[in-house]
């Protein structure tokens, strides 16, 4: 449900706006007049340091036609450096289906005056992402000419068939600084526009124009920069949420309660629809949970029977659009049944009816994303929740499942919808909850390694890999569209964009598709050049796992804050056989390292067999105790320094000496 193939590939494009220049502006017939002042500016005026800034960064939205959602685009950029010349010496503008781009045009100003323009054949499209039928494109086009002290404007047209400026994000802190950024908005006729602001200054406020437009205006915008480990990009920078409201509405701004009161009721009703058991569902529930004595059992029962035995259609990338249409559409819990598939709502749906069956309350569940926003209920908008698992109650508690998300354990939720604010909905209305956050004993990785060292300081032997919870349904849920031999070249890719020499053999992945047991990964492995040897010495680093590992956290000051997705483990155990007629040095260890409170904790010993010719190496490693996964900028530095801790334990090296 949560992780739909729609949303994968809308979260899929938002990683492409990061790395790709999608910049946005203002479109119009003619090129405005570039001052002399900005022709002869040298140096930056936002951030003293920047290769390039954006002038001014221009939008006009159009919602004033029912058929379309227009947006013209207009960016004047002045160049500084080199860096700044190669970053914009190419751009696209990246669209999925759905959207057109058009309209392109671009130029470049010297600072004599002298104009380039784009022509018009050297604007092309090409397709910039394929996976699992889903394309990404891309309208392409490079302007001759970029150099340090030019001036690049360029101008384009979006649109959007049959869609609304509601619900639009207007994003204002790019990867630019900008001297203006302004949005012009034409709202629909009927409605009125209403906004809501995040992190964004107190003053900046939408006016009216004469031309029917409304403008908001941010000046001096700093550059969003990306750290290791921080929140959604949402979450920290600053950006505007449009709405719309009837035109006569006298309060827009209600009691954030009184707006989910009437926004969960639409979903009261037609949850009991939905799930209202028939009797196969009756039948089929007892059936299940046969022989099962506890609330647990019971529950546990069905959750595998709709996760085994229910088609996922939102998981099956075989299906074309097509294909996804002609599919019959399930109106309740018994359609599902007896269609024996449905979408992950279907899945979900199915498995409250048979709870409720069983004589459990249910209700539905709507949470925010984790990984786009941290909703609050203060939040008063339904496009910051989407319905993301069913509760049960049993004893006078509630308990969350979503069977729908393929590959998800029992007992746990995805883990951008764990820890988050949750809306249950049931036939009496709705309450503000909090789902869970699954302990790092749940998202445990088991590694384990036997090899040999030979006196040339090659390591070979084999790996296995043992992953559980979000360690295990992440990885599961990344290769699902996957061919078998396709997962396998990405083990071996991954294993070797950490150990680059490595050479692997005979991966084998086991029980991707059975939850109920951990996701295990086996290889071969033969390093060339893992252990230094000099003289008659050889240096070895014991802990194989976090060979090459760069540090967590490299800046020296943090502005965002620390974010960690959910709380994880490791324990490594592996075993290396020393090369013949070389002999441990000292077996000593670097410690425990652990904060007062266990939020993290790394502990490493090592011993030798009774012939000293095995060196036994153990590794316990957790991160996130207490739940503790948010940290703030301040908290930096005591982050780094943990972290810093771990990697240096980890790197610890031994010396082996020839007898």
């Amino acid at each position: 449900m949560n992780l739909s193939t729609a949303r994968h590939f809308a979260l899929l494009f938002s990683l492409c706006l990061i790395f790709i220049l999608s910049q946005t502006g203002f479109a119009a017939d003619e090129w405005r007049t570039v001052s002399p002042e900005e022709l002869a500016r040298k140096t930056p005026k936002v951030e003293p340091n920047a290769d390039a800034e954006a002038i001014f960064w221009e939008v006009r939205i159009d919602d004033s036609s029912a058929a379309e959602l227009a947006y013209n685009h207009y960016v004047r950029v002045k160049i500084f450096t080199e860096r700044g010349r190669e970053r914009f010496s190419k751009l696209d503008i990246p669209f999925l289906k759905g959207k057109k781009v058009r309209d392109v045009s671009a130029r470049v100003v010297k600072p004599d005056g002298t104009i380039i323009e784009l022509k018009k054949e050297d604007v092309f499209e090409k397709e910039i992402v394929r996976a699992s039928g889903v394309k990404i494109k891309a309208k392409s086009f490079a302007v001759s000419g970029i150099e340090p002290g030019v001036i690049l404007e360029y101008r384009y047209r979006e649109t959007f068939q049959n869609d609304s400026a509601s619900d639009e994000r207007l994003i204002f802190q790019r990867d630019i600084p900008i001297e203006t950024a302004s949005y012009y908005v034409r709202p629909y006729e009927g409605q009125n526009l209403r906004y809501e602001q995040f992190n964004m200054p107190a003053d900046v406020k939408f006016v009216k124009d004469k031309k029917g437009y409304s403008v908001v205006t941010m000046t001096n915008v700093p550059s969003f920069k990306a750290e290791p480990r921080m929140p959604p990009e949402d979450q920290v920078r600053s950006w505007i949420l449009l709405y719309y409201t009837p035109i006569n509405t006298k309060n827009a701004l209600v009691n954030s309660m009184v707006y989910w009161s009437l926004y969960t009721s639409r979903y009261s009703n037609a949850y009991k629809d939905w799930t209202k058991p028939n009797g196969e569902i009756k039948k089929a529930a007892a059936e299940i949970t046969q022989g099962a004595a506890t609330d647990d059992e019971k529950l546990k029962k069905l959750y595998e029977f709709v996760q085994t035995q229910i088609k996922n259609n939102s998981y099956d990338a075989s299906l074309t659009d097509d294909a996804r249409k002609k599919l019959p559409k399930n109106k309740n819990a018994g359609d599902t049944f007896k269609n024996k598939m449905g979408a992950a709502a279907d899945v979900d749906i199915l498995f409250a009816s048979l709870a409720t069956a069983l004589g459990y309350e249910t209700a539905l569940t709507m949470t925010g994303d984790r990984s786009e926003f941290f909703f609050k209920i203060e939040n008063a908008r339904g496009s910051f929740v989407h319905i993301a698992c069913v509760a049960v109650k049993t004893g006078a508690n509630w308990k969350y499942f979503n069977p729908g998300t393929a590959y998800l354990p029992y007992g746990m939720l995805a883990w951008n919808e764990e820890d988050s604010t949750a809306l249950v909905v049931g036939e009496k209305g709705f309450y503000v909850s909090q789902t869970p956050l699954s302990d790092y004993s749940k998202s445990k990785s088991n590694r384990r390694g036997k090899f040999k060292l030979l006196e040339d300081g090659t390591l070979e032997g084999s790996v296995t890999i043992e992953y559980d919870g979000h360690q295990a349904s992440i990885r599961r849920q990344n290769g699902i569209a996957d061919t078998a031999t396709k997962r396998e070249d990405d083990l071996k890719d991954e294993v070797k964009n950490k150990i680059s020499t490595s050479e692997v053999s005979d991966i084998k992945i086991d029980n991707f598709t059975d939850v109920s047991k951990p996701l295990v990964y086996s290889y071969k492995i033969r390093v060339p050049g893992y252990a230094q040897k000099t003289g008659k010495r050889i240096f070895l680093q014991p802990g194989f796992f976090e060979y090459g590992a760069k540090p967590e956290f490299s800046g020296t000051t943090r502005v965002h804050p620390i974010f960690f997705s959910y709380p994880w483990a490791e324990n490594d155990q592996i075993e290396i056989q020393l090369p013949a007629g070389f002999a441990l040095d000292s077996a000593d260890s670097p410690g425990l390292i652990a904060d007062k409170d266990s939020i993290g904790s790394l502990s490493i010993s090592m011993k030798t067999n009774t012939e000293e010719t095995l060196l036994i190496y153990d590794r316990k490693f957790h991160f996130g105790g207490k739940g503790n996964i948010l940290f703030p900028a301040t908290a930096y530095q005591p982050i780094k320094t943990m972290f810093d801790a771990f990697q240096k334990a980890d790197a610890h090296t031994v010396t082996l000496k020839q007898k």
